[in-house]
C-alpha cells in the first residue's frame, strides 16, 4: 500500500469524479483508476461502486475512506511535529475565521507568542459552514466564527469571545454627527456600501433597520470586505461593518471616522473546537489564550 493511493482516494471522494481527481494529482485516469484497483485488491473489498452511473462507495469503500483520511492526517501532523522540531518552534494550530473577525487574529496570535512562545500558524479565512466542516474533518484546530452559527452538537464546544459592535464607517467626505454613537434612523440616510444578504452580518445589519422601521439607502452590496474598504477610502460611500473587521491601523491616519450604532444589540463571536482531546497540549494552551484575551479592548480604541 502506497500513501498516494489513499491521497487518490480522498480526491476521489473530494470532487465525486476520477477524471477530476486525476487532474487535480496531475497522473492520468487510467493511473489513478489502477491504483485505486490495486487497494482494492491488496485489501481484499470493492472501495468504489461502479455498478452506479453516478459515483458513490460502497459500505467497506466509506470505511476505507475514513481510514484514509486520518492515515493522511497523522502524515501531516508527523510532518509538521519534525519540522517544527527543527525549527525549535513549541507549536502549531491551524484556525479558521469569518471574515469580519479577521482582524483580531493579529491579536491572538501576538497574546500566544508573549504566553506561550515562538510558533506557526496556520490561518484561514472561511464562511460559517466551511469552518465547521473542517473543524468535523480535523483540518482546522479551532474555529473563530458567529456564536449563535457555532454547532450545538455535543461533538463541539463552544465558548463566546466577544459581543459584536457594529459601526457606521466613513471619510470626512461625510458629516456624522459629533457624539460617538449614531441611531439606525441616522445611519439610513447615508449611502450604504454593505456585505451580501447571505453574510450573518449583513443579516443583523437589517435587522437593526427593520427594528428602527427604517429604509437604508443602499449603493453597493459585495461579498468582499477588500472592495468596501476600497470603496469607503475613495470618500464615495460609508458602511456598517463589525469592528474587528477594519485594520487596528487604518490609514491614513485621521480620516476615517466610526460611529457606534444604538438601540440593537449585534451577535456574538464565538471559539469552537472539537469536543475530545485536542490533537496536542499546544493547541490546548492555545485554547486558554484566546479565551483570556480581551478583544473588546484592542477593538475599542478603534472608535
Amino acid at each position: 500500500m502506497f500513501l498516494r493511493q489513499l491521497y487518490y482516494l480522498r480526491e476521489i471522494d473530494r470532487l465525486r469524479s476520477f477524471s477530476k481527481a486525476a487532474e487535480a494529482c496531475n497522473v492520468s485516469q487510467p493511473a489513478l483508476s489502477r491504483a485505486v484497483r490495486q487497494l482494492e485488491e491488496e485489501l481484499g473489498v470493492v472501495i468504489v461502486d461502479r455498478r452506479k452511473k453516478v459515483f458513490g462507495l460502497t459500505a467497506e469503500g466509506v470505511r476505507v475512506l475514513k481510514w484514509a483520511h486520518d492515515i493522511l492526517r497523522g502524515v501531516t501532523e508527523m510532518r509538521s511535529e519534525i519540522a517544527l522540531f527543527r525549527q525549535e518552534l513549541v507549536g502549531a494550530v491551524k484556525i479558521g475565521v469569518i471574515p469580519t473577525a479577521v482582524h483580531i487574529v493579529p491579536i491572538l496570535l501576538a497574546a500566544i507568542k508573549e504566553k506561550i512562545g515562538d510558533f506557526s500558524g496556520d490561518v484561514s479565512v472561511l464562511p460559517n459552514a466551511d469552518i465547521i466542516d473542517r473543524l468535523a474533518s480535523k483540518q482546522l484546530d479551532l474555529g473563530i466564527m458567529y456564536y449563535d452559527q457555532c454547532p450545538q452538537a455535543q461533538a463541539f464546544t463552544v465558548r463566546s469571545l466577544y459581543a459584536e459592535e457594529q459601526v457606521l464607517a466613513g471619510t470626512t467626505a461625510f458629516a456624522f454627527p459629533d457624539a460617538r454613537e449614531i441611531s439606525w434612523e441616522e445611519a439610513a440616510r447615508f449611502p450604504l456600501a454593505l456585505l451580501g444578504k447571505d453574510m450573518r452580518c449583513r443579516q443583523l445589519v437589517d435587522i437593526g433597520f427593520q427594528t428602527a422601521g427604517v429604509e437604508p439607502v443602499i449603493r453597493l452590496e459585495t461579498g468582499s470586505l477588500e472592495l468596501i474598504h476600497a470603496e469607503i477610502m475613495r470618500g464615495d460611500l460609508v458602511t456598517i461593518l463589525p469592528l474587528s473587521s477594519f485594520p487596528l491601523r487604518v490609514p491614513p491616519a485621521g480620516r476615517l471616522q466610526m460611529r457606534r450604532l444604538t438601540g440593537f444589540s449585534p451577535g456574538a463571536i464565538g471559539l469552537v473546537r472539537l469536543n475530545e482531546a485536542p490533537p496536542s497540549d499546544f493547541v490546548d494552551r492555545v485554547w486558554s489564550v484566546a479565551l483570556e484575551t480581551d478583544f473588546r479592548e484592542e477593538l475599542g480604541r478603534l472608535c
